[in-house]
């Protein structure tokens, strides 16, 4: 009796739906404006691998910024439904909706799974529309950004965001322009301290202030951050493009990306950190 009470649990077990999960996107807009008349939107691809459907959900929006002038209310989170073994896109257009009406957005989301999901999204340069219209799949260059588990955020300690890409002194522009992003989906505070190892001066720019490094910030409970990332001027003649890593020390689990453009091409270019075991 213990052995067929014992299969009947297990049974009935695997027979219940998966328990929901979260899953955070680090880097979210809505039509946010760039330079040269560029328009940025994100659409969302959820993938279902499994055999039952899967509600994918809304959980919250990590500001950034957000501005709903005229804002719609929702009795319920929004929801997609993701049949077995199939892909769903989440327009840009049914996005803003589901943020209460949103005209422009930037920040990250954390979205609520009840099975397995694999949910990457699509930052794509619009510029004022693209060739198909917000409402459908977005056409223009664009930057892969994937949804990463709540518990495979990265953890608290040491990780490394490399090959970045900077220029240094330039006299016509930046070539290159690296950015670094947070998005704490927790209740409490995380203090992030960022240095570039190999960067004699021990001086960058942060959002075009200069920061001494190793430098300590924080990125508050339920918020988003993104800052650009420059060299300090060294007083020498016209520079080139260097690669750099950054190194980052995390206080306790945070979603953490950066971004590099290519400024001939516009393209953008997602890194991903690497954590170090040890030191």
């Amino acid at each position: 009796m213990p052995r067929h009470l014992v299969l009947m649990v297990a049974l009935l077990l695997g027979a219940l739906p998966a328990a929901a999960a979260e899953l955070v996107l680090p880097l979210f807009t809505h039509n946010l404006p760039g330079r040269h008349g560029d328009v940025w939107n994100s659409e969302l691809y959820l993938t279902n691998p499994g055999d039952q459907p899967v509600a994918v959900e809304i959980a919250r929006f990590l500001p950034g910024q957000i501005e709903r002038p005229a804002p719609c209310g929702q009795f319920m989170s929004p929801t997609r439904v993701v049949p077995p073994r199939s892909a769903t896109v989440w327009t840009a257009a049914g996005l803003a909706t589901d943020l209460g009406c949103a005209e422009s957005a930037r920040g990250g989301l954390v979205l609520r799974a009840d099975g397995p999901v694999h949910v990457t999204s699509r930052l794509v340069n619009s510029r004022g529309g693209g060739g198909s219209g917000p409402a459908t799949v977005l056409s223009g260059s664009g930057e892969a950004v994937d949804a990463i588990l709540l518990s495979s955020l990265p953890a608290a300690g040491i990780h490394l965001l490399p090959a970045l890409a900077w220029h240094r002194n330039p006299c016509d522009g930046p070539l290159f322009d690296t950015s670094v992003g947070f998005a704490n989906p927790g209740a409490e505070p995380v203090v992030v301290t960022i240095d570039i190892p190999d960067e004699l001066g021990r001086a960058v720019l942060l959002e075009g202030e200069t920061v001494f490094l190793p430098h300590r910030l924080e990125v508050a409970g339920g918020s988003w951050r993104q800052l650009r990332l420059a060299p300090a001027p060294d007083g020498g003649g016209c520079g080139g493009v260097e690669s750099f890593l950054l190194r980052l020390e995390l206080s306790a689990p945070l979603a953490v990306y950066a971004s590099v453009i290519d400024r001939a091409s516009g393209d953008p270019r997602t890194v991903t950190p690497v954590r170090i075991d040890s030191e």
